[in-house]
Formats: structure tokens, sequence, C-alpha cells
């Protein structure tokens, strides 16, 4: 037989003894082996944990992980992190409209994180020719309007003057209205023209209206004779009103021999502010000009205006008395053909009756507004740098001292101050060497910045939206210039209630169209705010808009950053705020940088 004796409490057993000294304990577990209660002797080992795992994949705004809880005992530990991954923005744009801006809505196809961005700025509206509501006859007056050909909104109306005579010219171009004949023909081969509309006014001048198959043109004009019908005599100085289907328009009167032929070379603008003239080049080519003039602010048109077009094409405009032309009575002047095409590169000379003259070429829509107001250029310098390993970081979190030194660089540029780069504030988690200290002191002297406690400015710690907020609209009192034209209507945000710190603040703000909130009507006040929406609020905040097409053409003078791509979202944004430049502004108001 052999013999086992235990080595601590001397129990021992005989080869086949089945009883046994050990008293077992409680049963091993994951992490506790089985001992004898008796001894202490282990009598199972512990089993080890039996992991299963759990994985939570990253969101555009939150880490993934892994979660691994063991099938025996319930132990858990979480692990395995994965970066952020970048939010994907779809596009949406709004065109703006004749009262509202533009703007284009970036949406998060993957968490479905929206706001708005580049605006644009609202077209005001266009006034097109007048519309007819009611005809005039011989027993009563007519009515007429022109709405914005964008909206359809009314702009004017006004009253058309009962007709007091009126006919249409008969087969051999002849038409009699109160006492008088009227011939209209063609002018070369003097082949009458019927279906013309000729109607005289209380005011005994002729109104002509061309049937639809002829229009006014230099190249194939129009005369019109006027005789009494009596003894067929010519009558002089008689004043004719000529209009076709495109709404080309020629007046002017009679000569001694009773004619008129239109359109001539000169004219003078009618009550839609129209004047149609023509010319022959050097080449003996014949051109046909429909001028337009109105006020730029108001879109009415000028009536009485002289319009003359000289052999190289100029044409010069000549404003009635009394119509000013200045920075802040501007006109503008359209140029089409006779078929309503636009003119562009035409030159155009406008005169007032004060020895104003203002010179410029149409634009691609045949218009050109004068005098041309050009805004100041500015300075526009950096504002935020990248990091050191040449990243921007456009999703990552902008700490309170990041956002002190951008808006101390803005507000230092503005007002030409020089800014130490080591001060001493009255926080005391802000060393006096710290590279922001003197950022921070700048902005505490103009009550833009405010710490977490009375002492504490916790200077590395995230920046929440509010709080970047409440410094943007502080920063902005003390600036106080900024982009006047952003009109973004508030509607507020479910989750500010009147009591929250910052609603003040984020009401302003949003009033201004500086910040939106969220698709879901929120504001997530308390949520850190990326860098890359820092930019874009602040540079809808000063009204800056980068040069797209400069940093299309010298990409390699600019400071870029591989991290932001030109596909994304806040690419022109993070441009406008990263380099320095000297903006200009075009006509909508657009930058034009220069080095």
């Amino acid at each position: 037989m052999t013999e086992y004796r235990c080595t601590r409490c001397g129990f021992h057993r005989l080869e086949g003894d089945a009883a046994s000294g050990h008293v077992p304990g409680e049963a091993a577990t994951c992490t506790e082996p089985q001992l004898c209660t008796k001894c202490g002797a282990v009598i199972a080992k512990a089993l080890g944990h039996d992991y299963t795992e759990e994985t939570t994949p990253a969101t555009c705004t939150e880490m993934g992980f892994t979660v691994f809880t063991c099938a025996r005992c319930g132990d858990s530990y979480t692990g395995g992190y994965t970066d952020v991954a970048a939010h994907d923005y779809t596009e949406a744009v709004t065109a703006a409209t004749c009262t509202e801006m533009g703007f284009t809505t970036f949406t998060c196809a993957q968490c479905g994180e929206t706001h708005k961005g580049e605006y644009t700025k609202a077209t005001g509206h266009k006034a097109g020719g007048w519309i007819i509501d009611k005809a005039a006859t011989t027993t009563s007056e007519g009515s007429k309007h022109t709405e914005c050909v964008n909206c359809g909104v009314v702009l004017e109306t006004a009253v058309i003057e009962k007709i007091y005579n009126q006919a249409t010219t008969d087969t051999h171009g002849e038409a009699t209205v109160g006492g008088y004949l009227v011939t209209v023909t063609d002018t070369d081969t003097r082949n009458p023209v019927s279906g013309a509309a000729v109607a005289l006014d209380k005011n005994n001048a002729l109104s002509i209206r061309l049937p639809n198959s002829r229009l006014l043109d230099y190249n194939d004009q129009t005369t019109i004779t006027v005789q009494l019908v009596k003894d067929k005599s010519a009558v002089a100085d008689m004043a004719v009103a000529v209009t076709d289907k495109n709404d080309n328009s020629c007046a002017g009167k009679t000569d001694r021999a009773g004619k008129l032929t239109v359109p001539g070379s000169i004219g003078t603008t009618d009550s839609d502010g129209r004047a149609t003239v023509g010319y022959e080049d050097a080449d003996r080519d014949c051109f046909t000009l429909t001028v337009r003039v109105e006020h730029y602010e108001t879109g009415r048109p000028i009536q009485g205006a002289g319009v003359a077009v000289g052999k190289t094409g100029n044409i010069t405009v000549t404003l009635p008395k009394g119509v000013d032309m200045d920075e802040d009575h501007r006109i503008t002047v359209t140029v089409t053909d006779q078929k309503k095409n636009p003119q562009e590169g035409v030159t155009v000379i406008v005169k007032s009756d004060l020895g104003g003259k203002e010179t410029g070429e149409t634009d691609t829509d045949g218009s050109l507004t004068v005098p041309a107001v050009e805004a100041e250029a500015q300075r526009h310098g950096v504002y935020i740098v990248g990091y050191g390993d040449g990243t921007f970081g456009p999703e990552r979190n902008m700490t309170r001292s990041e956002a002190a030194a951008i808006f101390a660089r803005l507000l230092a540029e503005k007002n030409g101050d020089t800014i130490p780069t080591a001060a001493v504030t009255k926080f005391s988690d802000i060393p006096a060497g710290a590279w922001y200290s003197g950022y921070v002191r700048y902005l505490n002297g103009y009550g833009v910045t405010y710490g977490r406690g009375r002492t504490t400015f916790a200077p590395n710690e995230a920046i929440t939206r509010a709080e970047f907020t409440a410094m943007a609209v502080r920063f902005f009192d003390a600036y106080g210039d900024g982009d006047p034209e952003i009109m973004e209507r508030y509607e507020g945000f479910t989750d500010v209630s009147d009591g929250y710190w910052a609603a003040q603040y984020i009401h302003d703000a949003a009033v201004n169209g500086w910040i939106v909130g969220y698709g879901d009507g929120s504001f997530r006040g308390g949520a850190a705010i990326t860098r890359a929406e820092v930019v874009t609020i602040v540079n809808r905040l000063l009204g800056r808009e980068a040069d797209a097409d400069y940093i299309s053409g010298y990409p390699r003078r600019l400071n870029t950053f591989p991290d932001v791509p030109r596909r994304h979202w806040a690419y022109y944004a993070v441009m406008e705020a990263a380099n320095g430049h000297t903006a200009a502004y075009d006509k909508s108001g657009g930058e034009v940088w220069s080095k």
C-alpha cells in the first residue's frame, strides 16, 4: 500500500482508501482557487475569465471602443479604443431670393449633424416691363403694374390714360386718328406696314405699336408720316412714340415733312426708361441697341434721358435735369439688342446735368452701374495657426487659451496694438511666461474674457459652445465693426432656457446669424466646439469670405494643411483664417485678395 500524507495538516491516507480528510471550501471562481477549509491546500485552480466582446464603432463625435465581459462572473472592462471618425458632409444649396440670403446646409451622412454656411447676399428685386391689368378705352382709364421678374412681387402701379382716338393701319399702312392721317411704311422699300395700332392721346401725341411681325431695327427702319386729313399737309413737330412686341421703344418728333424714321442714332427714354437706337460701323454693318436707364437702389425707370450711339457703338446717356448721380444715387444702364439679348462689353458714358460723368463697360448681363463703389481695401491678418506637425486639426476641440488668442489677435490688429508675449494676469493657473498670457490679459482689459472661477481661467480645457458664443458677442461689442447684412432669423433653441447663463449671448449671436444650432433644434451649449466651427463663426461674424479664385491660382503662396483638403466643408473658412492677405471687394461684396 502507498501512503499519502499532507505536509500541512499531517492527514494521510493509504492508496485505495476512499476516505479523504480535506474539507473543500467554496468552488473555484475565475480569479480564486478552491481551498481546503481545514488546511488551506489548493484543491482546484482558479478557472480564469471567459470574456465575450461587444464593439461600439466610432462615430463622428465619439470614439469607438470594445466592452469585454466575462461570461462566468460578469467582470467587465472597456478597451480597444478607435479614433473619432470625420464628418461626411453632404451639401444642399438654398439659393438667395430677392429678400432672403442664400446659404448651404451641410449635413453629415453618418451622424446627421447639420449646420449652415457659405451665405450669399439677397439678390434684390429686379423690375420687369409694365404689365397691363386693364386696357384703356375711349371712355375709361386703364391700369398697369411692374413686377419683380424673379419673385413676382408688385413693385409699381400706374394709371393708363384713356384713349382719345385709336385706329389700326390698313393694307396701305394708313390710319386716321383725330383729324390726322398716319402712314407707317418700311423706310427702304416704302412698302406699307399694316396692322400697326395708332393712338392719339389728350396731349396730341401719337403712340404706335408695330405689328408682331415687325421689330424696331436699324437695318430695317420704319418711317412714320403724319398729315392733316383735310388737305394732306405735313404735320411738323408732332411727338411720336413707337414700340414693338419686344418692348423696344423709339420716341421723337416729326420733321418739316411730317416724317420720323426709327430707330435713329439718338433717342429719349420712355416711361419704362427705354430707348432704342442704332448705328452703322465702318464695315457698313448695322446694329440695333435698346438701352434701359433706371435707378439702381429702387429699380425705377428714368424717363426723359437722352440716349445716343456713335459709329463705334459707344453709348452716351444724358440724365434729365434734377436726377442725381452719386454713391447714394447710382444709375444702372442695361443694353440689349432688338431681340432682348444682353450686350456685353459695350462702352457706356453717363452724364448728369451738374457736369458729372461716369464711364464703364456692360457686364455679361448687359448692365453697368455707375458710379462704381469700391470698398476700401482691408488687411486681414492670420488669426489662427496650425500645429507643429503641419496639421490644422479641424475636428479637434479648441482650448480656452486658443480662443482667447484668436480674439486678441483680431482686436489688436484693428486697434493697431501690440500684445506682449508674456504678462501677469489675475488668474492663478496662468503662468506669466505662458504663450497665451498676454492674449488673456489684453482681452480681459476689454471685458471679453472671464474665468471659470474668480482666480482660475482653465486655459487648457476645451471651450464650450456657450462659452465661445459669449466670448464672441463680448468681442463683437469691443470690436465694433462686423457684417451688418447677416439677417438670419432667430427661431430659438429648444435647450436654451431664459435662465441659462449664456441665453442672452446665444440669442444675440443667433439673431445676427453668427451661430446656428443642430438639426434637432438644440444648441448644445455645454458641448465642446471644434476648430473648424470656430473659424466659420468668426469669419461670419466679421463678414469675411475667402477669394476662391486667388486660392486656386496661387496655392503655393498659402498656408495649407493635409487634414483640410479642398473638399472639406470648412476649407475656405480655414484659408481665410490662416492666411494673411489684403482684401479689396468686388461689386457683389466678395473679397478680392492680394498678398
